[in-house]
C-alpha cells in the first residue's frame, strides 16, 4: 500500500478537521461490488454518510476529476480497469457537485454524473430555448481575429445595460439561466458581450493567463484591456440600444480579470460579477461600484482569494455582496449565481 493510500485509510473513520471541507479517505473495496454497482454504465457516483465514492470503469494509465471535486483517482486493487475516490465532505447533503472523469487530457464525455444533495438549493430555470438570439462575430486584436459572442435578449423598449464576459464562449451558456430571470422580472434585460480567451498553448504563463492575470505578462493584459474598452464596447454600443452602463464579469481567471478591469477602469465598469477569482486583491484597491463575490466550500484557494476581496472592498465602503455556494470550481455554480450576480449588480 502506497503512503498516499495509507494516510487516507487512517482518516476513514476520523471528522473533518475545523476549517477543511474536504479530505480524501480510503477503505479497500471488493471489485465485484464495484461492478454490480457499476451495472452497465462507466461511472457510479453515491453517498455514505458524508463520504462521496466515485468509481470510474475504463483502460486508463491516469485518471482525475475535472468538475466541482478534482482528486485523481486511484487503480482499485486487484484490477487494471477500475479506478476510485472516496471524500469526506462538509455538508454534503446540501452540495451539488458535477463529477467529470478526464483520462489524457481529455474528458469522458459519455460518463459525467452532477451529484445533487437531497437538501441541495433547487437548481435556476433553464431556457431549452432561447427567445433572445446568441451570435459569434470577429473583431481583430493583435492582428489576428478574436471571437465575440454577443447575447441580445428579449428587448421591450429603452436603453439596455451590458456585461462584458471574460472567456466569452461561455455565453451561451450563461444566456440559458439570464434569460428565464430576465422574462420573469428579476432584472431588466441586459446584452452580454462575451470576448472569447486565448487558449493558446505553452507553459504557464498561457495566453489566457497573460490577458487575464494583471502580474502574469502586464503589457498584454494592459493591450487587452484596451482593446475591450476602445474596440469591443464601442463595436458592440452600434449593435443594440446601449445605456452605457456596462459591467465586467467572469469565472476563475476571468474573475480575476474582471476585477482588476474595474479597479483600472472604474469610469467604465460600474458593477462586477466575481465568481471563484483565484489571486487576492493587490496592496490597493478602490471601489467606485457594486461587486458581486462568490465562490464554493470546496475550492479553498478560490475561496479565500474572494472572501479577501469582498473584506477589502467592505472595509473602504464598498458596496459588496458575497455569498459561497456548497459545491467547487464548476460551471454549474458559474451558471446558476451569474444571474444572481446580476440581480445584485442591477437593484
Amino acid at each position: 500500500m502506497d503512503v498516499e493510500r495509507r494516510e487516507a485509510a487512517e482518516r476513514y473513520d476520523s471528522a473533518l478537521p475545523e476549517g477543511v471541507n474536504v479530505m480524501r479517505v480510503w477503505t479497500p473495496r471488493d471489485p465485484d461490488s464495484l461492478r454490480k454497482r457499476l451495472g452497465d454504465d462507466g461511472l457510479a457516483v453515491w453517498a455514505e454518510d458524508d463520504v462521496l465514492h466515485v468509481v470510474w470503469r475504463g483502460a486508463a494509465r491516469r485518471v482525475e476529476l475535472i468538475g466541482g471535486v478534482r482528486p485523481r483517482l486511484w487503480l482499485v486493487e486487484g484490477t487494471d480497469d477500475l479506478w476510485e475516490a472516496s471524500l469526506r465532505i462538509r455538508r454534503l447533503d446540501e452540495a451539488v457537485i458535477d463529477i467529470v472523469p478526464c483520462v489524457g487530457g481529455s474528458r469522458t464525455a459519455m460518463d459525467e454524473v452532477r451529484w445533487h444533495g437531497p437538501e441541495a438549493v433547487e437548481p435556476r430555470p433553464v431556457a431549452q430555448a432561447l427567445v433572445g438570439t446568441v451570435e459569434r462575430h470577429e473583431v481583430e486584436f493583435a492582428g489576428r481575429p478574436r471571437a465575440i459572442t454577443l447575447y441580445r435578449p428579449p428587448i421591450g423598449g429603452g436603453l439596455v445595460p451590458a456585461c462584458c464576459v471574460a472567456d466569452g464562449g461561455s455565453v451561451g451558456l450563461f444566456a440559458r439561466t439570464v434569460e428565464p430571470a430576465i422574462l420573469a422580472g428579476k432584472f431588466p434585460a441586459v446584452v452580454l458581450v462575451g470576448i472569447d480567451s486565448d487558449h493558446g498553448a505553452g507553459a504557464y504563463p498561457d495566453p489566457r493567463a497573460r490577458e487575464y492575470l494583471p502580474d502574469a505578462d502586464p503589457d498584454r493584459f494592459a493591450a487587452h484591456l484596451a482593446f475591450v474598452v476602445d474596440e469591443v464596447i464601442p463595436w458592440a454600443e452600434e449593435r443594440f440600444p446601449a445605456s452605457g452602463h456596462w459591467m465586467s464579469g467572469g469565472y476563475s481567471n476571468g474573475a480575476v480579470w474582471a476585477l482588476t478591469a474595474a479597479q483600472r477602469r472604474p469610469d467604465v465598469f460600474t458593477g462586477v460579477a466575481a465568481l471563484s477569482p483565484g489571486i487576492p486583491p493587490p496592496a490597493e484597491v478602490h471601489t467606485l461600484g457594486r461587486h458581486y463575490l462568490g465562490a464554493g466550500t470546496l475550492e479553498p484557494g478560490f475561496r479565500s482569494a474572494s472572501a479577501e476581496w469582498a473584506r477589502r472592498l467592505a472595509g473602504i465602503g464598498g458596496r459588496v455582496r458575497h455569498e459561497e455556494w456548497i459545491g467547487g470550481h464548476d460551471h454549474y455554480w458559474w451558471t446558476q449565481r451569474f444571474p444572481t450576480a446580476l440581480e445584485w449588480l442591477l437593484a
